[in-house]
């Protein structure tokens, strides 16, 4: 039974452990891994949430161009009826958020008449302008051609 360890087991010990220099560089990279991994998912939720507030600018200009589609027309009656739904609304969009995170947008309506003589057609467009954590206004358009009811 040998108590005390060999002279080539204590030469190689020393050889066995990480030195310094290697746990620190592993740390690094460790630490810009993470630091990536958080930018990205930054990155990802900003983009979420920037695509939720399109499709919600996006349901709010199809519900004005609903309303104008829906709109009775008759030519009979007179072209005013129609072209007089060119309108400005400041709202809010409708998001499924907490109070602290309330966007407001403006709908702009405008019915143009495309055709003057008989068929009549009208372009009913709505863009919805909303500005997005400071970043600049972003708008959604629609747009649809009518024709009049009979």
């Amino acid at each position: 039974m040998k108590i005390f360890p060999t002279a080539r087991c204590r030469k190689l010990a020393g050889r066995r452990a990480f030195t310094l220099m290697e746990v620190v560089m592993s740390m690094g990279i460790a630490v810009l891994v993470c630091a990536a991994i958080m930018k990205t998912y930054t990155m990802a939720s900003r983009r979420a949430f920037f695509a939720s507030c399109s499709l919600a600018a996006n349901a709010q200009a199809m519900s004005h161009l609903e309303k104008a589609i829906y709109a009775p027309w008759k030519p009979a009656i007179g072209l005013n009826n129609l072209l007089s739904m060119s309108s400005t609304n400041p709202s809010n969009l409708e998001m499924p958020v907490q109070d602290i995170n309330v966007y407001s947008c403006t709908n702009i309506t405008t019915v143009t008449l495309v055709s003057a003589t008989p068929p009549y057609y009208a372009m009913v467009r709505v863009d919805c302008v909303w500005n997005f954590m400071g970043l600049g206004n972003f708008t959604n358009t629609v747009a649809v051609l009518r024709g009049p009811d009979f």
